[in-house]
């Protein structure tokens, strides 16, 4: 009897054990299967990149490059995490990422679409123009070096478009600001702000409504010939309808103080 239960507990210990070393070798090969299988690891994450669950396709690839962060698959899923950033509206976190290719991966596969998607996460970024425009600014600056690094890339069209909308947007806060110092009475400091719109912006729509500015400021100076000169200008213009109406109307109101001015001189 006491021989039966030693060859029971002996056979129940044994497999016991084996259950144990079957559970530890099953776990060992899971992690080697996870540890060095990057490539099924990235086309995971990609599906769900694809199927438009960023956050856990983000997960994905941050894992993928912690635990592989020296196989090929290191610069296509640094990319596809800064894309996942983007598409999870994470723009300064998706711009660190495009950044990392652009140091890590110079001559990558990558490496044109990451310099053109850090200037759209600068733009996506942008504010509407009475508010600060550091973000626009940097837009401007990144979307310029890819355009300036890639003459002939992919996406030079749609660069040069966002380009022009940023550039829309500081020509209008100039504009802003010299209708600010209009209405305080600062001739001066508002005819500065309109000159810089036509130096700078002169073939966009606020360039003939800076001109108008002017216009105005030296009529609020009385300087009566400067004004209906400017005037004049703007009403040969004839882009902006609007524009150039009110520059006929106040044509018709200062005429006869230029016209004494003129005689006086």
């Amino acid at each position: 009897m006491r021989k039966k239960t030693m060859h029971r507990r002996i056979l129940v210990s044994l497999l016991a054990l084996g259950f144990v070393i079957s559970f530890a070798v099953s776990c060992a090969t899971t992690g080697r299967t996870r540890s060095t299988n990057p490539a099924a690891q990235f086309e995971n994450a990609k599906k769900r990149y694809e199927a438009r669950s960023y956050v856990e396709a983000a997960e994905q690839f941050k894992a993928l490059l912690a635990q592989s962060p020296g196989s090929k698959y290191a610069e296509p899923a640094t990319f596809f995490l800064g894309k996942c950033y983007f598409e999870s509206r994470e723009y300064p976190l998706a711009e660190l990422e495009f950044e990392r290719i652009k140091r890590d991966f110079p001559r990558g596969n990558y490496a044109e679409e990451a310099a053109f998607m850090m200037g759209m996460c600068a733009y996506k970024e942008r504010r509407p123009a009475p508010y600060d425009q550091a973000s626009t600014e940097r837009a401007i600056a990144l979307l310029e070096a890819y355009i300036g690094a890639y003459p002939e890339g992919t996406f030079v069209a749609r660069a040069q478009q966002k380009l022009r909308e940023c550039q829309s947007i500081l020509a209008q806060k100039l504009y802003l600001n010299g209708r600010l110092y209009l209405k305080l009475g600062d001739f001066l400091a508002a005819r500065t702000c309109f000159e810089e719109v036509l130096d700078r912006y002169a073939d966009f729509s606020w360039a003939e409504r800076s001109l108008l500015g002017i216009a105005e400021s030296y009529e609020g100076e009385r300087n009566w010939g400067k004004a209906q000169e400017t005037y004049e200008d703007v009403a040969k213009k004839d882009k902006d309808a609007q524009v150039s109406s009110v520059a006929k109307e106040r044509l018709k109101k200062i005429g006869n103080k230029a016209a004494r001015a003129k005689g006086k001189g």
